[in-house]
């Protein structure tokens, strides 16, 4: 809830948790995501075999407690082109049953779940936790290009410049919240911007 009214395509996010009847376990994660892997190894495991793709980030790097922790149960990518690929390896080859967990940036969870539809994978069947920044994804409604890492009200597109206001719409097939241009009907009238997702 906001203000008295909830927002339908708001996402909603919770901690992960084991999904103990599944048949395999398939997580991804970047960044501080794998601080949520890390916890979600200190619940008691699961009998069935784990894999874990990470993508470490700038200022955000698990990788070596998570190799310790999982030893070959994990691989760590430099760049998302090659755990996008893995991933979809993975899930080419996974049978019913299955389960999917993805952890970090808004736009990387939505990445995870457009990747495992492809598969036939139901967005309720991927588990997914946003750990620490709010930060979001936004499209811009007028060039269409997406900025991210916002964490203001009001931020500039990386595509055209425009000022754009931030919606709390979210569109589950870009990953994104959308951007319409703030100042529109008065050119040049661009109210401060406001830090709201930290």
């Amino acid at each position: 809830m906001q203000h008295g009214y909830w927002i339908r395509s708001k996402p909603v996010y919770h901690s992960l948790s084991w999904q103990y009847k599944a048949q395999a376990h398939v997580l991804v994660a970047d960044g501080e995501g794998g601080r949520s892997v890390l916890r979600l190894h200190q619940q008691r495991l699961p009998d069935q075999p784990v894999i874990v793709l990470y993508q470490p980030a700038a200022g955000a790097d698990y990788s070596q407690a998570l190799s310790t922790l999982l030893g070959a149960g994990l691989q760590v990518f430099k760049d998302e082109a090659g755990l996008w690929q893995r991933f979809e390896h993975i899930l080419q080859h996974s049978t019913m049953g299955t389960r999917l967990y993805a952890a970090g940036a808004e736009n990387f969870l939505w990445q995870a779940t457009t990747l495992a539809a492809r598969h036939g994978v139901l967005n309720a069947d991927v588990m997914r936790e946003q750990p620490a920044s709010l930060a979001r994804s936004v499209y811009c409604v007028h060039c269409k290009t997406t900025t991210h890492g916002v964490t203001t009200n009001i931020a500039a597109c990386s595509g055209c410049q425009r000022h754009l206001f931030v919606r709390d719409h979210f569109s589950r097939r870009l990953g994104a919240y959308m951007g319409l241009m703030i100042d529109a009907e008065e050119p040049g009238n661009v109210p401060e911007a406001e830090e709201i997702y930290p």
